[in-house]
């Protein structure tokens, strides 16, 4: 029988020491039961001795903290049952039983059992135990290590399920499939395999089966060749005449052959083989799948005739044809490849299609081809300028439409040569243009114009403007519009941009007074989200909502430097880049300026750039001031009250003489500006502002006002008429029949007359 080890035995019953000699040999014992400790923890399984009464005497570090989960010295001296509401629920109860069957038969026992641990885990251990005894050849204790089995029962049932799957995956697979082992050996053949081959697999599993009983050589599986490793020059070899094999990811094959021996008039069959290899690399086998893809096959073939038959067809249509996918063509007829200076459809399939295509035209044909592959067609028919091969531009124009070729997306694109059709029409347009500007330049000629636009005056001065603006609005060229404050440089530069051929879109008008130094940037040029902080969104600057029309550059003396030098490299570039952007953004503008200040004089104080003057001072226009065209003011106040609103209890259509010729004498120094505002005061509090210094000292029924002077004898008549009905309807409190009656006209000729002066009585 086994004895009981010493040690633990000494440490447990010895008494307590009380001399000297006893304390000496008591820690040695102690050091001895330390060392022996530190050897337990450093086995890895867990391993403990408890005596007969399963009380635990010793235990390493796996066993308490991993299995138990208390620290060594809260177990010994205690049972599981002792610990039974520290620790996992079922092992006082395993361990006991297992126990007491051991000391029945005394020995050595071993078992597996599964375990629930500290962690919460159940894991299956191989158990070790054996009894020990004392001199007297009784049970002393109990001694056992545990091996963890847990990683290698995965393990098992992994390879296991993996060999399940593999076998249902082979034999419940639709498409014919085998395995062979590492010795040619058949281990699998599915239903498929049967009824592709006609051979069952109780006749074909366990052989080494070859291609020999349906091909007349003698010829091994390709599955055979993966596992001997065979040579890709091997493996050709045997599909000679047929389609060369693949090689695929893992060192498996795919290829194709006919045999003629499989159905009543063969079939192609289509192979892949893979290897099988073992946790260290090894090849153990292979398996293979066959594909009969006879039908496909013939698919194909006549796929290819009708092809040829519709390339037979296209070839002698008038119109170019062809196929875009990716970005190349897939298919060409000889009408296309000729108009494009080419012979075989093999040397324009090589050529890049941007190379096709006029620089200036590409953005539009890259776009197309993205459209058409984001599924968001835009246009179906596009005219484009190419270049053949010898370099000579031509026009075409194409006819697109969106197909499956080949299973994959792609453009099917007719294609018409059109130049001679485009150079008349472009020919037209610029006839058109022409008559366009020979119309202007004719208008510019008329004489005594009351107005141009939304301009209004009949003076020299203003015939002269009118002359300008026409002749500007003919132009291209940068325009700066001089005069000062309330002269309507900005209704100048309106009308320039709607004469113009950009007039069909809208005038971005700045002020460049009233932007904040610190923004200029930014609202000219716009930016992106996070470019600074306050940033929170994109943001589209003056520049590019002015792409293709004019910019209006109200105060342009009031830019700075740093914007005007910005302002210029965009103009010479024709495009920017917005803040915190590195997309190009390109523009077409035209800058009309004004400005009240002298810009030469501010270049000399060093606050407008030269070179940015230059740029925007092509053509000057000078707006007269109002004091200067004194003969437009009956024209200019006859406009304001007829724009006055109409809503109020006394409506005001024609002025008191007197109040005319008031301000014709008025110097107006906030020339058209200060009309306005004055005929809106009086139309409000009927007084000028100005009456007590400029006073008429004449009259008020003086009739030979400065206002007739001014005026046609027509003129003079009509207005005398209107103001002789006005004054009579007013005396007869808007009574049409007495007013008819005092005027000596028929009560229908009153009534035409209110209509051609506009004059709307009460009743």
């Amino acid at each position: 029988m086994n004895r009981c080890p010493a040690d633990f035995q000494s440490s447990r019953n010895a008494p307590c020491p009380t001399t000297k000699r006893a304390s000496a040999h008591t820690g040695s014992l102690t050091e001895k039961v330390r060392l022996l400790q530190t050897l337990l923890d450093a086995i890895p399984s867990p391993v403990f001795y408890k005596n007969p009464d399963g009380v635990y005497i010793a235990c390493n570090k796996a066993f308490a903290e991993t299995v138990l989960g208390l620290p060594g010295e809260k177990i010994i001296g205690h049972t599981l049952f002792d610990l039974s509401q520290k620790i996992p629920g079922d092992l006082a109860a395993v361990y006991h039983s297992a126990d007491q069957e051991l000391l029945k038969t005394p020995g050595l026992q071993s078992y597996e059992a599964q375990v629930k641990c500290a962690d919460g885990f159940r894991r299956t251990f191989l158990f070790h135990k054996k009894t020990y005894t004392d001199e007297n050849g009784n049970v002393s204790g109990i001694g056992g290590v545990m091996l963890d089995l847990s990683d290698q029962k995965r393990a098992l049932a992994a390879l296991q399920e993996n060999e399940a799957a593999l076998s249902q995956i082979v034999m419940g697979n639709s498409i014919p499939t085998f395995v062979i082992d590492a010795e040619h050996v058949i281990t699998h053949w599915n239903k498929a395999c049967e009824n592709l081959t006609g051979r069952p697999a109780s006749e074909v599993i366990g052989t080494r089966w070859h291609w020999s009983a349906f091909y007349p050589e003698e010829r091994p599986l390709l599955a055979d060749m993966i596992v001997d490793r065979a040579a890709p020059e091997a493996i050709s070899n045997f599909y000679k005449g047929h389609s060369r094999p693949s090689v695929l990811i893992n060192g498996a094959y795919e290829a194709d052959g006919f045999f003629p021996d499989i159905g009543k008039a063969g079939r192609w069959l289509f192979f892949t083989a893979a290897p099988l290899t073992d946790a260290d690399g090894q090849i153990t086998g292979a398996i293979e799948t066959l594909q009969d893809f006879t039908d496909y096959r013939s698919a194909q073939e006549r796929l290819h005739e009708s092809e040829r038959r519709y390339r037979l067809v296209t070839d002698q249509a008038a119109d170019g044809v062809c196929v875009i996918q990716n970005n190349h063509f897939v298919f060409l007829n000889m009408t296309f490849v000729k108009m494009f200076g080419y012979e075989a459809p093999v040397e324009l399939s090589k050529t890049p299609i941007a190379n096709l295509i006029e620089s200036n035209h590409r953005p539009a044909f890259e776009k197309l081809i993205q459209d058409f592959r984001d599924g968001s067609i835009q246009e179906k028919e596009v005219q484009a300028l190419c270049i053949r091969q010898d370099g000579t531009p031509f026009w075409v124009e194409s006819h697109n439409s969106f197909i499956k070729w080949e299973g994959e997306p792609a453009v099917l694109a007719t294609v018409r040569d059109i130049t001679e059709r485009k150079t008349r029409e472009m020919a037209i347009q610029e006839e058109a243009h022409n008559l366009k500007t020979e119309n202007i330049r004719l208008k510019s000629t008329i004489k005594d114009r009351y107005g141009l636009g939304r301009l209004i005056g009949k003076s020299g001065a203003m015939q002269v403007i009118y002359d300008h603006i026409l002749k500007a609005a003919a132009s291209v060229s940068n325009v700066v519009v001089y005069g000062e404050s309330g002269t309507g440089k900005e209704l100048v530069a309106r009308t320039i941009h709607d004469l113009s051929d950009r007039g069909n879109r809208d005038l971005i008008a700045v002020n460049c007074g009233a932007i904040p130094e610190s923004l200029f940037e930014s609202e000219f040029f716009g930016h992106k989200k996070g470019a600074f902080t306050g940033a929170v969104m994109d943001k589209s600057g003056y520049l590019e909502s002015a792409d293709g029309s004019t910019l209006f550059l109200d105060e342009v003396g009031e830019m700075p430097l740093n914007i005007q030098v910005k302002l210029l490299r965009a103009v010479e570039n024709k495009g920017f880049v917005p803040l915190g952007s590195t997309r190009f953004v390109p523009i077409d503008i035209r800058i009309i300026a004004a400005t009240n200040r002298d810009l030469k004089e501010m270049i000399m104080e060093g606050k407008m750039r030269e070179d940015f003057f230059y740029r925007i001072h092509v053509l000057p226009l000078q707006v007269p001031p109002l004091r200067d065209r004194m003969e437009d003011l009956p024209l200019l106040i006859c406009h304001f009250l007829n724009t006055l609103d109409r809503s109020a209890e006394e409506d005001v259509t024609v002025l008191p003489e007197h109040v005319i010729k008031t301000m014709t004498r008025y110097h107006w120094p906030g020339n058209v500006r200060e009309l306005l505002n004055a005929i809106h005061r009086y139309h409000t509090f009927k007084s000028l502002d100005f009456l007590d210094i400029c006073r008429d000292p004449e009259p008020a029924g003086e009739t030979e006002t400065a206002f007739h002077r001014n005026m046609t004898l027509r003129e003079a008549m009509a207005q005398y008429e209107k103001q002789l009905i006005i004054n009579t309807l007013a005396r007869h409190q808007d009574n049409r029949t007495r007013t008819a009656a005092e005027l000596g006209i028929e009560r229908r000729s009153l009534q035409r007359k209110l209509k051609k002066f506009g004059i709307t009585p009460v009743r």
